[in-house]
């Protein structure tokens, strides 16, 4: 397979688990936030408990995270690079004096 191809795939893998990591981390923060009291985790929205969002969130963060080193190993030679750049304020050595 490409390099293209599999970096494509993993792009679109983090977008994927990307977003049911915001909407139900948005659900806990907004509709089921913690400190509820005796009996908390068993408050529901939408009629799921709040430990069932804990745990789908809990489980795309964890893809996504897995995704992301991924995504960060598949262009190491790129963070590799960054430190071999010329200093753009430094002059070329070609470069006549003024």
């Amino acid at each position: 397979m490409k390099r293209v191809t599999v970096n494509a795939i993993v792009d679109i893998g983090c977008i994927i688990s990307f977003i049911p990591s915001l909407l139900t981390g948005l659900v806990l923060y907004l509709f089921l936030p913690s400190g509820g009291g005796r009996g908390s985790s068993w408050s529901t929205w939408m009629g799921i408990t709040r430990h069932d969002w804990i745990l789908w969130h809990d489980v795309a963060s964890f893809a996504l995270a897995v995704l992301i080193i991924i995504h960060l190993l598949l262009h190491w030679k790129f963070f590799q690079r960054i430190t071999k750049t010329p200093d753009p304020q430094a002059k070329d050595e070609c470069e006549p004096e003024s």
